[in-house]
């Protein structure tokens, strides 16, 4: 159910070349959910959940290598 949406997000990110978690990339993450996928309050339940399946950890603004 979440692949189309988990698609769009992984073609975001292997775009841009910000890291994971900068402010700028979670806008451009918001943005790429709404204009593909209407989604609005429910894009950063979205994120969240794609970043941890991943595995990007929030606290070091990269890939979680443990």
């Amino acid at each position: 159910m979440m692949d189309k949406y988990f698609s769009s997000l992984d073609m975001a990110a292997l775009r841009m070349q910000l890291p994971a978690n900068s402010k700028k990339a979670m806008k451009l993450y918001r943005h790429v959910l709404h204009n593909e996928h209407d989604a609005g309050p429910e894009a950063g339940y979205i994120i969240r959940l794609w970043k941890q399946e991943r595995g990007i950890d929030e606290k070091d603004n990269g890939i979680n290598r443990t």
